[in-house]
Order: C-alpha cells, then sequence, then structure tokens
C-alpha cells in the first residue's frame, strides 16, 4: 500500500535537527513510491539515506523553546516521485501542543494518519483505525542564527541570507550532509526544503500559514481509538 504513516517509520528517532527530520521523511516518501514502483536503485539509494540519518549525533545548536511563534496553523505540500503527500500542522504555546495530519489523496479521499503531542506524549492513528499508538515525545530545534562551528563543519551548513516565502523573510540554508538540501527557515521553522535524492529533486513546501489561536477540539483524542504504548 503506498500510503505508510511517516512518523511510524520516525517515531523511534527521539532527537533530531527539524530540518534533517524533514529531509528523512522526504525521503521515506520517495522510499515509499520506489516500492510502490519496483524501482531498485532508487530504492537502495533512499535506504542509505534513512540509514545515514539515524546514525547522525545530536545537534548542539538547539534554541530553548521549540519554535519563537506562539501558535500557528500551516499546511504543507511535499512534492516527491511524482506524489503529492499533505501535511496540516497546527502546534501552540510554542510547539508543546502539536496536531497534525499527513495524507494523500486518491480518488477525492483523505489516506493517511494523525497525530496529537501533549505533556510529552506523541499519539498517532491512522484514518478509522480503532489502534494506534503512544510514545514518548522530544524534539529540538536548531537555531541558525546561532549555529555552532561544530554543527556547520559535521552538516556543512552555509548561510546565505534572507529571502521572501509565503510573505515571509526567511534565512535561506544549505546543507551538504545527509544530503543536499536548501531550506527556507522562518522563526525556527522550515517553510521549504528542496533536496534531492537519487537524482530526482523533492520539495517540501507551506502553501498556506495562519497565526493565532487554535481551536482545543484539534488536540483532543479520539474516543473510539485506543492508544497502546510503544516503549
Amino acid at each position: 500500500m503506498l500510503v505508510v504513516s511517516l512518523y511510524t517509520l520516525t517515531y523511534k528517532i527521539k532527537v533530531m535537527k527539524t530540518s534533517i527530520q524533514l529531509l528523512y521523511c522526504l525521503a521515506v516518501i520517495f522510499l515509499i513510491s520506489c516500492n510502490n514502483n519496483e524501482q531498485s536503485t532508487e530504492k537502495t539509494e533512499a535506504e542509505s539515506f534513512v540509514e545515514e540519518v539515524e546514525k547522525l549525533p545530536e545537534s548542539t545548536t538547539v534554541s530553548k523553546q521549540l519554535f519563537e511563534i506562539e501558535s500557528a496553523y500551516i499546511k504543507f505540500v511535499n512534492h516527491a516521485a511524482g506524489q503529492e503527500l499533505y501535511r496540516e500542522w497546527r502546534f501552540d504555546n510554542y510547539g508543546e501542543r502539536q496536531a497534525e495530519e499527513n495524507y494523500l489523496i486518491i480518488m477525492g479521499q483523505k489516506s493517511g494518519d494523525k497525530s496529537v503531542v501533549l505533556d510529552g506524549y506523541k499519539y498517532q492513528w491512522s484514518f478509522d483505525a480503532s489502534e494506534g499508538r503512544k510514545m514518548k515525545f522530544s524534539q529540538t530545534v536548531t537555531d541558525y542564527e546561532k549555529v555552532s562551528q561544530r554543527d556547520i563543519e559535521r552538516y556543512g551548513i552555509v548561510k546565505h541570507g534572507y529571502e521572501a516565502f509565503m510573505g515571509k523573510s526567511c534565512l535561506k540554508v544549505s546543507i551538504e550532509k545527509p544530503s543536499k538540501a536548501t531550506i527556507w527557515v522562518w522563526n525556527s521553522i522550515p517553510l521549504k526544503t528542496e533536496a534531492v535524492f537519487a537524482g530526482q529533486k523533492v520539495l517540501m513546501e507551506a502553501v498556506e500559514i495562519n497565526l493565532g489561536d487554535i481551536d482545543e477540539t484539534f488536540f483532543k483524542l479520539p474516543g473510539d481509538v485506543s492508544f497502546p504504548e510503544i516503549i
């Protein structure tokens, strides 16, 4: 099946730079598509990238709070290997609570999963599922304005100044490892990421940004889904 939860594949990585994690997710999208299309060479390269990311040490340049924005709704579209995956992400209290949906649209219907971050745990479930999963959640965010020399050397980071994207002033950053990519970062949030896997361009970009309070209903867990804890 084409639709596989990205975070099912990434939950075991407890601490990772936000931009690197996005690259990881883009690689997983590409890997899923390769599995679906039986493209063995591209699949091998994507798998190698995933393995390389999993071995990366933690970042040494992290901000004290996750995001500089108190609350927001951001919709992203990930373009990879001929597929479009949508991510609708909401957070408040500077990222302490988060809610998101990751999905494809197939014949006019959403197919994917949801997750909610509450009190240090992440709850995740597939659409129409009766059982999900609960896992401890931790996240760090790189402050590229204060990036350490160690991280600059480790990831081959270059800062290229500021560019406007979606009406926001974003710091444009390129990295060399674990894969070459260019990232547009606004208030510690990557709004756009361009990378190349197996010779093909992949793109993650925000298409809608709304600042302000988030309705409490988005942070409520469904009563008809059980959440056994994964340790």
